[in-house]
């Protein structure tokens, strides 16, 4: 199932973390989650040329990496506590793909720790994540 939202698409098979505008999805597999940006992040962002991360233990919250594009230069966070055991470097090394599809271009693997840490900016289903997303577009466009 895919929700769409001014053009912009988020598959319901995942949760995004929304902590101050963080922008990035979460979709489980086997013992890890694979984590990347979602569609509005990278529609804000712009033509991406340049991605870089840390693999290292994180804490949700915590900076993992940077990226930047033709319209800046930013951070990205760790929706989830745990430890980065891989990389994509095909998207490290070829950032546009986030926006061709950020879906299919995931770019941290990580194994979680047990605790619960930051799931309260974790959201999921189709209501949360269109209010999310209309909220969003709307503060971007100077509404709120």
């Amino acid at each position: 199932m895919l929700l769409e939202v001014k053009g912009m698409k988020f598959p319901l098979d995942r949760r995004y973390y929304i902590k101050d505008g963080a922008h990035m999805w979460l979709k489980p597999e086997g013992n890890l989650v694979k984590i990347g940006m979602d569609a509005f992040a990278a529609e804000m962002a712009g033509s991406l040329t340049f991605l870089n991360v840390s693999k290292r233990q994180a804490k949700s919250g915590e900076a993992i990496g940077s990226f930047e594009s033709a319209k800046f230069v930013s951070r990205f966070y760790s929706p989830i506590s745990g430890e980065i055991v891989t990389v994509n470097d095909k998207v490290l090394s070829n950032p546009q793909k986030i926006n061709d599809n950020p879906y299919n271009s995931w770019i941290v693997a990580m194994k979680p720790d047990n605790n619960e840490d930051g799931c309260e900016y974790i959201i999921e289903g189709k209501d949360e994540i269109s209010n999310w997303i209309s909220k969003e577009i709307k503060r971007m466009e100077g509404g709120e």
